[in-house]
């Protein structure tokens, strides 16, 4: 899908400029590479938790949690292919498990079994089933929709159906998934000595589709040992961009803000910062934190990703 491809190219991009830097600084003795050891048959589980706190909708709180049972199918010199399959969502929030549209979405992507492919470096380069994935993820979406829409006013339904189709179509379930992978995967690649820190100029994929958002990303080697090896990432997203973001996610959801409004809108900012622990001796990723924090105004919001390695034999 569109969206999928632009999100893990953009991941692609800001690690593969992280080896790019790493190679042209050879002075550095101790580079270490963030590079995973798969063989085929091998097989892991991680714990996905994904948190959300809202200072507009504090009602809406709290964390989820998804068990992701992942099997290298295939590996060579040239890359790998592994299979992702998230189970079942649990929330800790009885208001966020209600929410159609939030409990929906979660529940579309159990037991699909996506297929990665991933290069020789573990970077990840797309999805390798897509075809057989789209129409299973569509069935269950038109299924959802029918649902929701028979809840909803007839004299509301077509703005209504407007802005389900959005967030729980095809694409952005795809997206979605992929994106807790490509979260897991996203410094692979990446070689750097202790202490050495690296700044890119990127382009993120926008969640509404259309023009990318420039941004600047940054990564550090903080600490590493025979064991294991942490290190730091910033993105920091161009408030410009964010606020073209802004309006068309309001003109999408039926309410344009007219220009002369718009200019006295405050600012919008965001950022990610992340910290990952790479385990040396089993050669996967052991912990990946990833917080967005975006800020508009007095609201605030913290969308965070925690990733666990829970069995990796």
């Amino acid at each position: 899908m569109k969206g999928q491809t632009r999100s893990a190219r953009s991941s692609q991009l800001a690690a593969v400029l992280v080896g790019l830097f790493a190679i042209a600084s050879q002075a550095y003795a101790q580079d270490i590479a963030i590079v995973p050891t798969l063989r085929a048959g091998d097989s892991f589980q991680l714990e996905v938790i994904r948190i959300r706190e809202n200072s507009a909708q504090p009602q809406q709180n709290g964390k989820s949690t998804t068990r992701v049972n992942v099997l290298v199918l295939s590996s060579s010199a040239e890359g790998s292919v592994i299979e992702w399959v998230p189970g079942a969502t649990v929330f800790d929030n009885p208001q966020v498990a209600g929410n159609p549209l939030v409990g929906s979405a979660a529940q579309a992507l159990r037991d699909i079994r996506f297929q990665l492919n991933l290069n020789a470096d573990g970077e990840l380069t797309g999805l390798a089933n897509q075809a057989e994935v789209a129409p299973r993820l569509k069935t269950v979406v038109d299924a959802v929709v029918r649902d929701l829409a028979a809840r909803i006013p007839e004299d509301q339904r077509q703005g209504f159906l407007s802005l389900i189709g959005q967030v729980l179509s095809v694409d952005v379930l795809i997206a979605s998934a992929t994106r807790d992978a490509a979260t897991y995967l996203g410094l692979n690649g990446a070689a750097l000595a202790v202490g050495q820190a690296v700044v890119v100029d990127i382009e993120q994929p926008s969640p509404l589709g259309g023009d990318p958002l420039p941004a600047k990303f940054s990564v550090q080697m903080v600490s590493a040992t025979a064991d294991v090896a942490s290190l730091k990432t910033t993105t920091t997203y161009d408030p410009a961009a964010l606020m073209r973001l802004t309006r068309s996610l309001a003109k999408q959801a039926g309410s344009p803000i007219p220009p002369e409004q718009f200019i006295n809108l405050p600012p919008m900012q965001m950022s990610d910062e992340g910290s990952f622990v790479f385990d040396r001796k089993r050669g996967l990723m052991r912990e990946v934190k990833v917080n967005r924090r975006i800020a508009v105004g007095a609201n605030r919001r913290l969308d965070g990703w925690e990733i666990r390695l829970i069995d990796p034999r």
